[in-house]
């Protein structure tokens, strides 16, 4: 097996592991044995250990994810549509709901929904990968909710954030180890589903119970 190919192999078969048993319970003797390596060196040598090839297999999946992003970013500003909540919650979501038709896709979505603690959802997003697109949308979500109070925007962004990793990776989840004959809801129904729910929560009035809590009165 050729360098690249076990470096690819391994980024596979990992993201696979990982998934499925947890970065904890999979042994470096296990990955190699995933690739068929003789020379149980390679992960050291393609990624310095387990650490550093989670970080690639991370990296790799949010690359991808707004590769796939940008056009719809782009189509959202094109059509003028940059104050429209569904849209983009859907150029959000798209490349991530792309990401289930695949086994690769959702051993991806499945290890950063293990590996994102919620305290996550508050930080900056898209800071592991250059991600324009993605700042964009979250740049327009924040204007198109200015109506509510600061406090409930950017609690309301990072919830968005956390169901979107959460959601996504049970899903993935569930179309790995559903039994046969049970099949999980249509794959086209579960998309406008979750942006129908998504939205309505992201953009529900705030009661007068919820402002008086914000005020203390």
């Amino acid at each position: 097996m050729s360098r690249s190919s076990t470096r690819d192999a391994l980024l596979r078969q990992g993201a696979l592991l990982f998934a499925r048993h947890g970065v904890a319970d999979v042994t470096t003797r296990q990955l190699h044995e995933a690739i068929g390596a003789r020379n149980e060196s390679a992960l050291h040598y393609h990624f310095g250990g387990k650490d550093g090839l989670v970080e690639a297999i991370l990296r790799m999946h949010l690359e991808a994810v707004e590769a796939r992003r940008a056009p719809l970013v782009a189509a959202v500003a094109a059509d003028d549509r940059t104050g429209d909540p569904r849209a983009l919650v859907h150029a959000l979501a798209a490349p991530m709901n792309e990401d289930l038709g695949t086994e690769l896709g959702r051993a991806h979505l499945r290890l950063v929904a293990r590996l994102s603690h919620p305290s996550l959802a508050y930080r900056r997003p898209f800071r592991i990968v250059d991600a324009p697109a993605g700042l964009a949308v979250a740049r327009w979500l924040h204007a198109t909710l200015e109506p509510l109070p600061r406090p409930l925007r950017l609690e309301r962004l990072a919830m968005l954030r956390a169901q979107l990793i959460s959601l996504f990776g049970l899903r993935a989840q569930l179309l790995d180890e559903s039994a046969p004959g049970e099949p999980p809801m249509p794959a086209e129904l579960f998309f406008r589903n979750l942006l129908d729910m998504l939205v309505a929560g992201l953009t529900a009035p705030a009661s007068a119970e919820t402002l008086a809590a914000i005020t203390g009165e």
